[in-house]
């Protein structure tokens, strides 16, 4: 952690050197802070589609309320925002095992697919934004390659995940080289995770997922045409569809807490290619700043409502893990 924020402030400080503060504050003056509200709103339905699509990303025999799901989801988004390195993933897995609802290799499962969709979903977008809005031609390059082997090994994990037993073999067939001890323990965690990605054979609650990523990912164009537009961005909602993918691509991995440095060099640099300044791109990083402000507390007063705060640790069930 100490490292990940070393990292985001030394970025956060080449931009700031590089970007013309007054210009920024002048913006954030003349900003039109009405329009928070409709990108918050758009946020917050970012947040329940997720949880809705989540919820087929269970087998069919497993039903969890959209409450408990929609709660753990923020929990993760505050984990992921205040902590970074992807750890509202690991949260998210704990506390819906701590609540009994599930394993947490299981959970682990889920989100695995979650991400592939994801990633998918967001390829394809870039890819018809590539096609459809000009772009300079090194951005074109990069993109459709990037696009490709994303897409491809994306296909990929998605066929080898599909062959649940096939994978446990080959795991333990590796691990077992090693010691039987160590084959057993990762045989029975790799059969857990993989019965979170049952929801690949149930093909009609997988592709359901899959559709309800699209609408997910384009309530957060929305939410960042909005901010835009009270940054007073001269841009309609499309542009920001390149964005929104770029940001979350670059969020798959591990990111510094708060993804300082690494949400204002992407943001700057997305934008500028639709020839907004630095300082104002910077003025609508501050303003997206602001508005993240309110599912990152109602997070955290969920994670507190399940006994936990920023000093202490939820420690995975023994027994739900044997459970399942």
């Amino acid at each position: 952690m100490i490292v990940g924020t070393a990292i985001g402030l030394l970025l956060l400080a080449l931009v700031l050197v590089r970007v013309d503060l007054r210009e920024m504050l002048q913006t954030l003056a003349a900003a039109d802070y009405l329009y928070l509200f409709p990108a918050l709103i758009a946020q917050m339905v970012f947040f329940v589609i997720k949880a809705i699509r989540w919820r087929y990303l269970f087998p069919s025999q497993r039903r969890i309320p959209f409450g408990t799901l929609f709660s753990v989801t923020l929990i993760g988004y505050f984990g992921n925002q205040i902590v970074g390195a992807s750890t509202g993933e690991l949260l998210r897995s704990i506390v819906l095992g701590q609540k009994g609802s599930w394993s947490k290799s299981a959970t682990l499962g889920t989100i695995f697919v979650e991400k592939l969709w994801d990633i998918l979903v967001l390829c394809a977008l870039l890819f018809g934004i590539l096609w459809t809005i000009p772009l300079p031609s090194l951005v074109q390059t990069v993109g459709q390659a990037g696009v490709l082997v994303l897409v491809f090994g994306g296909l990929v994990v998605v066929l080898l995940l599909s062959r649940s037993e096939s994978a446990t073999n080959l795991v333990s067939a590796i691990a077992n080289k090693l010691s039987q001890g160590l084959a057993r323990r990762l045989a029975g965690i790799m059969e857990r995770f993989t019965a979170g990605v049952q929801a690949m054979r149930e093909w009609k609650r997988s592709l359901l997922a899959l559709v309800l990523t699209v609408p997910m990912w384009l309530s957060l164009v929305v939410s960042f045409y909005f901010l835009g537009v009270a940054a007073l961005i001269p841009l309609g909602p499309l542009p920001y569809v390149f964005s929104v993918v770029v940001i979350a691509l670059a969020a798959s991995i591990p990111n510094p807490p708060w993804n300082v440095g690494m949400l204002e060099i992407l943001s700057i640099t997305t934008l500028a290619v639709f020839g907004v300044s630095s300082s104002q791109a910077l003025a609508f990083v501050v303003l997206m700043r602001a508005m993240r402000l309110v599912p990152i507390i109602w997070g955290y007063l969920l994670f507190s409502r399940e006994g936990y705060g920023l000093r202490t640790q939820p420690q995975a069930s023994p027994e739900l893990e044997q459970r399942h």
